[in-house]
């Protein structure tokens, strides 16, 4: 063979091969590059999207939050777009109006606001109850006691007393009593205000309190019994005392506590025994002996 055509086909063959090189890097360069239809390729955005499962009533925190890229083409109304280098907790923050999967889109409509007129529903933990309760000056601390207080609820009431001439009821109650039925509960808003006003007391007609099923039912008998208080707590106590704490007009003061003794030293001194013998009924007088409490 022609020493001239074996030249030029060996340069043909390289030729060749370096052409299918550069098609091959051109198809592979490209190929994670998404082309819109018009041949250009799509530009990405960053939108915020749950980074775990959320269930209905969480309160959101930076780390069930991240930023995710997503196709400007693709982008939807209400979608939380990242603009500079702001925190998350700052664009997005409160409680979720409805539940989220991992990776879906997070829209501001999902977050329950203070100022949103739901949410006193977002705002109780779960489990809880909002239950109100009627107040003035000076049940409610004079007004000091505003959203996100904690406070103890007291029901002052008649006692309806009828063995009067009993010893032991003498010496604990005449007609009035009261004590805590619930400890530690937040209070969820004043009237329809969710949020505090720092300037000056607030004087409502309706404190919302936080509390459980039970603790509600509890509430809404005092409130047909007698007189309702709340009692502010300081910030970070959460000692709670024994259920079987209260305080009667008795102890209360000293005069009724010295009418008691009087009356329990006398009918100390003698008591009648009423003695049925078939159809007769005769009254005997026996000495009893009683200590009376200092």
């Amino acid at each position: 063979m022609n020493k001239n055509v074996l030249i030029v086909l060996a340069g043909g063959f390289v030729v060749a091969i370096l052409v299918a090189v550069l098609v091959n890097a051109s198809l592979s360069g490209g190929k994670n590059k998404p082309v819109a239809a018009s041949g250009e390729e799509t530009a990405y955005t960053e939108v915020l999207v749950a980074s775990k499962d959320l269930a209905i009533g969480r309160d959101v925190t930076d780390s069930d939050m991240k930023w995710q890229s997503w196709p400007q083409n693709a982008l939807f109304p209400g979608a939380i777009i990242r603009e500079g280098d702001a925190p998350v907790e700052d664009i997005a923050s409160g409680r979720l109006n409805q539940s989220v999967a991992e990776g879906q889109p997070l829209l501001m409509a999902y977050f329950v606001k203070e100022s949103q007129g739901n949410f006193m529903a977002a705002a109780l933990a779960p489990g809880m109850r909002a239950v109100g309760v009627s107040v003035k000056a000076e049940t409610m601390a004079g007004g000091f006691i505003g959203p996100g207080d904690y406070v103890d609820v007291i029901l002052t009431y008649k006692v309806r007393v009828r063995d009067r001439e009993n010893v032991q009821i003498m010496n604990t109650i005449s007609e009035f009593a009261s004590e805590t039925l619930v400890e530690n509960v937040r209070v969820l808003a004043v009237d329809q205000k969710a949020q505090r006003d720092e300037d000056k007391p607030n004087v409502g007609r309706t404190v919302t309190l936080e509390v459980t099923s039970a603790q509600a039912e509890q509430l809404a008998l005092a409130s047909e019994m007698g007189d309702i208080t709340l009692s502010m707590r300081s910030l970070g106590d959460t000692k709670t005392v024994a259920d079987d704490n209260m305080t009667t007009d008795v102890k209360s003061t000293k005069i009724l506590k010295n009418l008691a003794k009087i009356q329990s030293t006398n009918s100390g001194s003698a008591g009648i025994v009423r003695v049925y013998n078939g159809q007769e009924v005769e009254n005997v007088t026996v000495r009893q002996q009683m200590l009376i409490e200092e």
